[in-house]
């Protein structure tokens, strides 16, 4: 079977670092490093003759779209993270502009390859106030317009309490406290999400959540789904083997490129797990 490539877990590469993509396409294959054992490295074939799906994460496909007839030779399928913008990032989108580009990812690609990603969500407190990056009447007006370009998948998570999160936050807003992932308030919040969700048709999936799946239409997400992509190409399928890439993680095999350590993020989200430039 051919590999799923997953650009990236662990950088956004549409944003910033897709000129470097390219030119590993063009060299035929990548060096990966493993982010535990950063001596451990592994070249990765990139020739279509090898990989029968590119998977991107991204808040930005702005340079990509420029640049798309690059790779023509592979199949594409997008995760686009959409939220509120929040003191909680450094250089947020713009979310009209975001639209704009899910737009054209639609009429490119279809909606059928893509999933828009509302997460993480994050609550906390500050003092007796209760604050989070999620807005209710925003999300309803994301639901509508998304739900009009025929995308029918929203996939969601609370925020996972990373050390290097909470030190972070302590750093920049010393008198926030996180809100425990399973308070009554995060999950009366996420419920109220489902019944946004049936009126524009969408399914909700929980990312590494799965004390989300007793709320009543939320299932369990596979951020890579080998089973999807075997449904949109079944003359070519791809694995469909477990390969979790943290704790209640339901996605199927595929390689992670991309360098969490040499590759930041500049969008600087305080709540990341990879490497942001949040200060």
């Amino acid at each position: 079977m051919k590999t799923v490539i997953s650009a990236s877990r662990r950088t956004d590469i549409p944003a910033f670092y897709l000129n470097w993509f390219i030119d590993s396409v063009r060299q035929g294959w990548v060096e990966v490093r493993n982010p535990f054992y950063p001596k451990s490295v592994r070249r990765v074939d990139l020739t279509p003759q090898s990989v029968s799906w590119i998977v991107f994460w991204s808040r930005n496909y702005g340079h990509f779209l420029k640049k798309r007839e690059f790779f023509d030779a592979y199949r594409l399928f997008f995760h686009f993270t959409i939220l509120p913008p929040s003191i909680l990032e450094k250089s947020p989108m713009p979310v009209e502009r975001q639209l704009q580009q899910l737009e054209q990812l639609v009429k490119f690609y279809s909606a059928d390859r893509i999933i828009w990603r509302y997460d993480p969500l994050v609550f906390w407190s500050r003092g007796s106030d209760i604050r989070t990056n999620h807005d209710p009447k925003a999300f309803t007006k994301l639901a509508k317009e998304i739900s009009n370009l025929g995308i029918t998948r929203c996939y969601l998570s609370v925020a996972q309490p990373y050390s290097k999160f909470q030190k972070r936050l302590s750093q920049k807003f010393p008198d926030f406290k996180l809100i425990d992932q399973q308070d009554e308030i995060v999950l009366k919040a996420v419920s109220e999400l489902t019944a946004v969700a049936r009126e524009f048709g969408f399914q909700l999936y929980a990312c590494c959540n799965d004390f989300l799946l007793r709320i009543n239409g939320i299932q369990k997400a596979r951020c890579i789904d080998g089973y999807l992509l075997n449904r949109l190409c079944p003359q070519e399928p791809v694995s469909v083997a477990k390969a979790p890439s943290r704790q209640e993680c339901g996605c199927t095999r595929s390689v992670d490129i991309g360098d969490y350590r040499r590759q930041p993020c500049y969008f600087g989200c305080i709540y990341c797990y990879a490497n942001p430039v949040w200060k």
